[in-house]
């Protein structure tokens, strides 16, 4: 079956692959300047004349010529053809094609994503135009020190406070009801069989994508009312785990600079208002990895400043693993006597948040903040043992030997005996002594993520009914490798015990797990389509972690040297295939 490769996605595809990481993986790069060179794989050398740059994504050979990006890079490395290459990056960046059985049902979506984009554009017009009748909706973009320049450079705009004025304003333009639905801007009344506008007496920010459309909004409430965020749903043209708010502007900035991850629009907006012109925030969930593969395209600098309750906290210990797993160093901007950036900036101002970003915490010492009250109050054995839960997203044997270092120097035990009780804890993953490599290659077990678990449990927040639905998941053992399995498991079983899934007993359930802030916001819901909505998420969610199941046992097959082993793993793979295909045709 053929996929759409379309330029768009191919501008995705390419984005998400950082070329100097995919030619590391098949030949060794030295940095060389602001580029990366080694020998050329096409022609023999003995003078590396082969350069890679990261700022321009491209290679080129000053010795034969040959030169492109990354997928000219796999159909010449690999004798792959474009497609072949494009669906193998593809791949490696989780990005899953879109299966097109013709040219015209290539063309006919091609036509539809540009009218989704000119929608958004016009939608966002429309709302910029309304601050001009709404003099108050300005004062109060002016008390939080936004002035016009800043709503200039943002777009920021107001939905106003009528059920169906927008929908108006773009059936009147000529757009069909049945595309504007599709952009996530008004939603369908099941009952009464009409439309209305989703967003209602808000603050509108839209959000660009790094090609400048229009791809969703955020609207922020001006009063005390919930929810005080909402977002766009996910659409053809809007996927949050994809993208960041603000990056359309700070990548045109960073160069040689940081970017400043925060976790609010109004964050993002100030930092730019300060100067701080290399802000992002993710949209409305936790950081993906997919988001920093984003952010990486442009530098490999990055500073967290998360708001400084426990969640916010949470969240940028959450994110600093993340980007130690992809082999990024990152600090945390501790925010003092402030819940947010925004709030900061507001009271002490520029120079005092200099300050804070100069104080900004490495990796071990906000590891040491972050675990210091249990280091202070409980016991050193706890501490160890937190310290050692974090590490394993160290990849560099050499950093890890200097946190054992540092941790000894603490708590006052000797590195020797601190590495013992790391390997033992870890034996059953990567040990940092090596030890001798066994016969039969262990295959590759790890967690599986998908990006509909939060919104599953928002809904389940929403309607408690919904988590009996999860027994298909937590019955089947093909589910056990979901990294969300636990929680899942333990919803299902307070549902069946008729207990109530709260705000309290969610965070009993996640116990130690992150991002509760994240999960309790229901930030962009359909209430009139609850049902739907949750049974349509998990067929995604299945979906997506079948699809990544069966890429993951593809790669096992390849280490394989058991024909016993190998017949297994094509069997599962086999039915992951089945299964995927059943569970498309159910969505469509």
């Amino acid at each position: 079956m053929p996929y759409r490769l379309d330029s768009d996605v191919v501008k995705r595809i390419l984005d998400e692959n950082n070329i100097v990481d995919v030619i590391e993986e098949f030949l060794p790069l030295k940095k060389a300047g602001a580029n990366y060179s080694t020998n050329c794989p096409f022609h023999k050398e003995k003078t590396p004349s082969f350069i890679v740059s990261p700022d321009k994504q491209i290679f080129h050979c000053f010795g034969c010529g040959e030169s492109g990006d990354s997928i000219s890079f796999i159909t010449k490395y690999k004798n792959y053809t474009f497609v072949e290459a494009a669906e193998y990056l593809a791949k490696k960046a989780g990005i899953i094609l879109e299966e097109v059985n013709n040219f015209s049902n290539n063309q006919e979506n091609k036509e539809l994503t540009d009218r989704l984009y000119k929608i958004n554009r016009d939608a966002a017009a429309y709302f910029y135009r309304n601050l001009k009748a709404y003099p108050e909706i300005i004062s109060y973009l002016k008390s939080r020190k936004i002035d016009n320049d800043v709503i200039k450079k943002f777009g920021i705009g107001y939905a106003i406070n009528q059920w169906d004025n927008l929908l108006k304003y773009l059936t009147g333009k000529g757009y069909i009801e049945e595309d504007i639905l599709k952009t996530g801007l008004i939603i369908k009344h099941q009952e009464k069989n009409s439309c209305y506008d989703r967003f209602r007496n808000r603050v509108m920010f839209p959000i660009f994508d790094v090609r400048k459309r229009i791809i969703g909004f955020g609207g922020r409430v001006i009063d005390d009312s919930l929810p005080k965020y909402l977002n766009s749903p996910e659409t053809l043209i809007f996927n949050k785990g994809y993208n960041l708010y603000g990056l359309n502007l700070a990548r045109e900035a960073v160069k040689d600079k940081s970017f400043i991850l925060v976790e609010g629009y109004m964050d993002v907006i100030k930092m730019h208002a300060y100067g701080y012109d290399t802000a992002v925030a993710a949209l409305g969930t936790s950081l993906t990895d997919n988001q920093i593969k984003l952010l990486k395209r442009y530098s490999k600098s990055f500073y967290i400043g998360f708001d400084s309750d426990n969640a916010g906290q949470n969240a940028a210990l959450k994110a600093l693993n993340m980007f130690k797993r992809n082999n990024i160093d990152a600090k945390v901007i501790i925010i003092d006597n402030a819940k947010d950036p925004d709030e900061y900036l507001n009271k002490f101002g520029k120079v005092n948040f200099d300050k804070l970003i100069e104080n900004s915490l490495d990796y071990y010492n906000f590891l040491e903040y972050h675990f210091n009250e249990i280091y202070e109050n409980y016991s050193k054995v706890e501490y160890i043992s937190k310290i050692f839960d974090n590490i394993v997203n160290v990849n560099s044997e050499i950093e890890k030997e200097l946190i054992f270092e540092k941790l000894s120097s603490k708590v006052g035990v000797s590195k020797e005996s601190i590495i013992k009780e790391y390997n033992k804890k870890e034996t059953n993953q990567r040990t940092f002594v090596k030890t001798s490599i066994p016969a039969k290659i262990k295959m590759q077990v790890q967690k599986i993520t998908t990006s509909h678990e939060e919104e599953l449990i928002k809904l389940i927040l929403i309607e408690n009914d919904f988590a009996l639905q999860l027994k298909e998941i937590v019955n089947e053992d093909i589910f056990k490798d979901l990294e969300f399995y636990g929680i899942f498991k333990e919803m299902y079983e307070y549902k069946i015990n008729n207990m109530s899934i709260d705000e309290d007993s969610l965070k009993k359930i996640i116990k130690n797990e992150p991002d509760a802030k994240v999960l309790l916001q229901c930030d962009d819901v359909d209430y009139d389509n609850l049902e739907s909505l949750f049974k349509d998420c998990i067929k995604r969610l299945k979906i997506k972690y079948y699809e990544k199941k069966r890429s993951i046992l593809s790669d096992n097959l390849t280490q394989s040297e058991n024909s016993e082993e190998s017949k297994e793993i094509m069997t599962e793979i086999f039915i992951l295939a089945k299964k995927i295909k059943s569970t498309k045709e159910e969505v469509n």
